[in-house]
């Protein structure tokens, strides 16, 4: 929704209008994490505070939300704080099966207790898996919460590219392509790799005419300090991703197209 917004407000300003929404407030949203660079535009090109991002899923809706009241680096970077009546934690979960409770800041799959949380799947046989011995939810979403209860999520258990053995967030690539001028919309996708078990191929809608490259994105990428061994070594140009109703890209079937 948000690019399109954006799309429609440089038509209008091409065209010598004004405001696309004159007396925007607040742009919420939740069907799935924002990048920072796209709340920044909202900011600069609709008004407003920009993006109140909230996060949470078919089986437990609404489980955080942003306000108007949170600074610009909590909005741009987070899905803000547990709603009332919501308990999260953050577990690490070790080669052994082993768990961690993670302290602040620390990485973990996302977990949930609350109100809105469902109290099971008409097969009930899929509830061992879906909440832990404690009673949480386990979501399958990867984050951190910070200090001061701010969730910042940082990817999903089963959106990981692991490449040489090693794990690489496509949230992470995402958000600093999504930074790029020539980049309209774009999603980062594993695909099998006899060598190295899995590449990272980034399939990109671009700005106008850009013509973007594996070198010329590995460039800015590098640039703005991602790791030589989470670049992408791939790069696929479409006219736009394939999504469902809610706007989530559909990435298996973009890795079944070109796997």
């Amino acid at each position: 929704f948000y690019l399109m917004y954006l799309a429609a407000q440089e038509r209008l300003t091409a065209e010598g209008g004004g405001p696309l929404f004159p007396d925007l407030k607040v742009c919420p949203g939740g069907g799935a994490p924002i990048p920072p660079a796209i709340h920044r535009r909202v900011v600069e090109e609709l008004g407003g505070v920009g993006v109140a991002s909230g996060w949470g899923l078919t089986e437990a809706p609404v489980l955080t939300n942003g306000s108007v009241e949170d600074d610009d680096e909590k909005l741009a970077g987070s899905e803000g704080r547990a709603m009332p009546g919501v308990d999260l934690i953050a577990v690490e979960v070790g080669p052994d099966g082993t768990e961690r409770r993670c302290g602040p800041a620390e990485e973990g799959e996302l977990r949930a207790k609350g109100p809105q949380v469902m109290l099971g799947y008409v097969d009930a046989s899929l509830d061992a898996d879906a909440f832990d011995a404690d009673g949480y939810y386990r979501t399958g979403d990867l984050g951190i919460i910070d200090a001061e209860g701010y969730v910042t999520i940082t990817g999903r258990l089963k959106d990981v590219i692991i490449r040489n053995g090693e794990n690489i967030s496509a949230k992470e690539v995402e958000d600093l392509l999504f930074a790029n001028d020539d980049v309209t919309d774009v999603a980062v996708i594993g695909l099998p790799d006899e060598r190295t078990g899995e590449q990272v191929c980034a399939v990109i809608v671009p700005a106008g005419g850009a013509e973007l490259t594996v070198a010329s994105l590995g460039a800015g990428l590098r640039e703005a300090g991602l790791r030589t061994q989470a670049l992408p070594e791939r790069v696929e140009i479409v006219d736009g991703l394939p999504r469902n109703p809610a706007g989530k890209v559909l990435k298996r079937e973009l890795q079944q197209r070109y796997s």
